[in-house]
């Protein structure tokens, strides 16, 4: 290929690299992956087309329960603030215009999880002695000292 071949194709590409990533930019058609931090804990989430996917938010802790709940419901507070800030202010662009909707569509229709988990109820005085027993028995099982052997069979006497 001679250079002046060369010299157009590099130009072609270049300008439809240009455009293709101007669509994409514009339409936000690829998934795009973000991490804010919020109130001192990381919310990441997943967003395409302006709109983020509810399933991705937070979705990093979902095996803990506990700081998964947490993370869902800072994210919804997240977006609620984002969305004010955002719709607040008059001088946007197109892009900028898109994102405040993305947040505030957001901020509308996430629904976080929401889970507690709190202290069993009071046991009675029989579920203690089965409880105790039942840890001796495993703890005899790992140590065949007298000592045990004998809380065992005192705490298991209680129980039958």
């Amino acid at each position: 290929m001679d250079p002046l071949s060369q010299l157009f194709a590099a130009y072609l590409e270049s300008v439809s690299n240009n455009v293709s990533k101007v669509y994409s930019d514009t339409h936000n058609t690829t998934v795009t992956t973000k991490a804010l931090q919020y109130e001192d804990t990381e919310i990441r989430f997943q967003h395409q087309l302006w709109r983020i996917r509810n399933d991705s938010v937070c979705a990093n802790l979902i095996q803990d329960s506990t700081q998964y709940s947490k993370c869902t419901q800072l994210a919804k507070n997240m977006f609620n603030e984002v969305c004010i800030k955002l719709s607040s202010n008059e001088k946007l662009s197109t892009k900028g215009r898109s994102i405040s909707n993305m947040y505030c569509n957001a901020s509308i229709n996430y629904k976080p999880i929401v889970a507690q988990i709190s202290q069993p109820k009071a046991k009675t005085a029989q579920q203690l002695a089965d409880k105790l027993c039942n840890q001796l028995i495993l703890e005899s099982m790992q140590d065949n000292s007298e000592v045990i052997k004998k809380q065992k069979e005192a705490a298991c006497a209680k129980v039958n």
